[in-house]
């Protein structure tokens, strides 16, 4: 691991401290407090992605990795945030000159949505930008947002090659957009998931980018596609979850005592089974998704080019963790019996955390479809997500 990655898990754990300190009212703002992303931020948590070039540190996907996991195991709102603060996986298609504008400060919080709920209507120099996105976390501390928009042309949506509808992502300054505040949920409280809104807004052509242009940094290490670059975080943070889930119920169990027996809850076979089965979930989950991403890793290195089964290698290896960490919460959360009601209880919080990243698209069933589809050989169809 590179020393500067190192670095910044120290500094993610000397960090846990306030972190763990700071989660009640994390939960009751909905979003990360100033102070706490000012200290995330100018430690480099935000630029973990952002080529040298511009400033960022411009780790791997597995330094990434463990970044996000040891912050999950603090709290998993943190770690989401700065997930998808790294939302950098569009910089390297958009001009030298505008990425240095937008990262005049490399250590600036950039939020963003995948969802095409807008429309980029072309004018002269650029575009006009409408639209209602949501779920983007982080958008309060942001300074800009990226945002995905449908490009309409003389009225008519722009169609591709396929004959599909054209997307292009728009970035637009957070000064320029207005905040809904509609992020009152059950997990992943802390991560300020509001709406963003903006309204006939021009943003350049130089502002705006997509998966498909041709990247204007052309060392190897950007040639990880996006999607294999970033979603693998969330099946981390996921684990991250989990790990803390089972580290609280092993601290409880030489306290918790059966109410009619007084046998500790260590003693209890069920409760070791249950333990046991929830390590090798967490563990075995962890392996596969770090080894299936380092291998695609050295691959593009060694200057080859992704196929589209390898990409879904990754998406199936996330989709398992998560799975994997949900089932692993569960047993815990059963086993903790009734003092896992308690909100002051970490098992608590992570029973609703890591149920709430299940709901993130990019581990949607339909993924598992997509990749079934290919293992079977079968061509990809128009089900088949995005890889």
């Amino acid at each position: 691991m590179h020393q500067v990655a190192s670095n910044l898990i120290s500094e993610a754990r000397a960090l846990r401290p306030q972190i763990l300190a700071e989660r009640e009212h994390i939960e009751t703002l909905r979003r990360l407090p100033e102070e706490l992303s000012t200290k995330l931020a100018r430690a480099g948590f935000f630029c973990i992605f952002l080529p040298k070039s511009y400033g960022g540190l411009d780790l791997n996907p597995l330094e990434a990795m463990e970044i996000y996991e040891e912050l999950a195991y603090a709290d998993a709102s943190v770690a989401w945030c700065t997930w998808n603060a790294n939302a950098h996986w569009t910089i390297a298609q958009v001009q030298e000159a505008t990425a240095k504008e937008i990262f005049a400060n490399p250590h600036i919080f950039v939020a963003n949505s995948t969802r095409p709920t807008g429309q980029a209507r072309v004018v002269d120099g650029g575009y006009e930008v409408s639209g209602r996105w949501s779920l983007v976390s982080g958008c309060q501390l942001s300074s800009w947002v990226i945002l995905m928009c449908s490009v309409i042309e003389k009225d008519q949506p722009r169609l591709n090659a396929a004959g599909q509808a054209n997307y292009r992502f728009m970035i637009c300054p957070t000064s320029s957009c207005q905040i809904i505040d509609t992020w009152t949920v059950s997990g992943l409280r802390g991560t300020g998931s509001n709406d963003v809104v903006v309204e006939n807004l021009f943003v350049p052509k130089a502002f705006s980018s997509f998966f498909t242009d041709p990247p204007v940094l052309t060392g190897q290490r950007y040639r990880l596609p996006p999607f294999t670059r970033v979603i693998p975080g969330l099946g981390m943070i996921s684990l991250g979850i989990a790990r803390s889930a089972i580290d609280t119920l092993v601290g409880l169990a030489t306290e918790k005592r059966h109410e009619r027996s007084s046998q500790a809850l260590s003693e209890d076979r069920g409760a070791q089974t249950r333990l046991a089965q929830a390590e090798s979930l967490v563990e075995s989950a962890r392996l596969y998704l770090l080894d299936t991403v380092s291998q695609m890793w050295d691959y593009v290195l060694a200057g080859n080019e992704l196929t589209i089964q390898q990409r879904a290698k990754a998406r199936l290896a996330t989709s398992h963790a998560v799975t994997s960490a949900v089932q692993a919460v569960d047993l815990i959360y059963l086993t903790g019996g009734a003092t896992s009601l308690y909100t002051s209880c970490p098992i608590e919080r992570a029973f609703r955390d890591v149920h709430a990243t299940t709901q993130h698209i990019a581990v949607h069933p339909r993924v598992l479809e997509g990749v079934g589809r290919l293992l079977f050989g079968v061509e990809p169809d128009a089900l088949t997500p995005n890889l």
